[in-house]
């Protein structure tokens, strides 16, 4: 065979690269560093990906963390307002026999509510219960606990020796007594038979429930986000969004100082 066609071929057909590590660099061989290997060819540093810039977690901190902060407040406020957790109503009545006081007769309604409401009756910080018709509305009220269940409004008797609480009135004006019982998870209503019969009764408490009251909650959300947002700054190398959270935590806890303040002058 011509030497020739054998160097052709052997130049057409080179063999198979040859890699030496931490070898040194021979014509025809690929050397690498064995510091390189292992490495993450997809990590941001490789993949040429930058983080987002630091002004932008610095508006995240001072604009967008409040913004999520005051919505978590508002709903939690919103929550101790709207009695969800702090109520027990009834629209269902019945009729049941009259009762008199003295010379006069009352008719009366009954209003069923539930079946907690017997053990929570008269034992919270402040409640009261309201009676609502037409024309009127009557209540009782107190300051009460689990132990002593505390209610302003005096006692009277009727003709049979049952004991009832005379109910106040949201109208000053009103010329005639209305009377309040409460059996088990029971109100019974007795009101003069020529007015509104009554149509819905409502309990409502309030209480400085801690940590866990609602209201406690809105104002609490703040310092605790702003403690939590500066932490995890710091925590995943964005200080920035740390100096964001700064300025308005700084803010509110000002306001809150100032507010305070006023509070106790006043």
């Amino acid at each position: 065979m011509d030497d020739s066609d054998s160097a052709g071929e052997s130049i057409s057909n080179p063999p198979e690269k040859i890699v030496l590590v931490d070898g040194p660099a021979l014509s025809g061989v690929e050397s690498y560093s064995s510091s390189t290997q292992g490495a993450n060819p997809y990590s941001e540093d490789n993949a040429g990906v930058s983080s987002r810039p630091q002004w932008v977690w610095f508006v995240a901190g001072l604009f967008i963390l409040p913004i999520f902060v005051a919505i978590a407040s508002t709903s939690f406020a919103t929550l101790a307002d709207s009695g969800l957790f702090t109520s027990y109503s009834s629209e269902e009545s019945t009729s049941e026999n009259n009762v008199s006081f003295g010379t006069e007769a009352y008719a009366v309604r009954g209003f069923y509510m539930s079946s907690e409401f017997n053990s929570n009756f008269a034992t919270h910080g402040y409640w009261d219960l309201t009676v609502e018709t037409e024309t009127w509305e009557g209540y009782i009220s107190g300051y009460g606990s689990q132990k002593v269940r505390d209610i302003e409004q005096p006692v009277e008797a009727d003709d049979t020796g049952k004991n009832w609480w005379v109910a106040e009135f949201h109208d000053a004006n009103q010329n005639f007594s209305v009377y309040i019982s409460q059996e088990g998870n029971s109100v019974f209503i007795a009101y003069p038979p020529s007015t509104s019969e009554p149509t819905y009764t409502h309990y409502y408490w309030k209480d400085s429930g801690g940590i866990l009251d609602f209201g406690s909650l809105a104002v609490l959300v703040w310092p605790v986000s702003a403690i939590g947002g500066i932490a995890w700054g710091f925590a995943k190398k964005r200080p920035s969004f740390s100096y964001g959270v700064m300025i308005w935590g700084s803010i509110v806890l000002l306001a809150t100082v100032f507010i305070a303040f006023i509070a106790l002058a006043l």
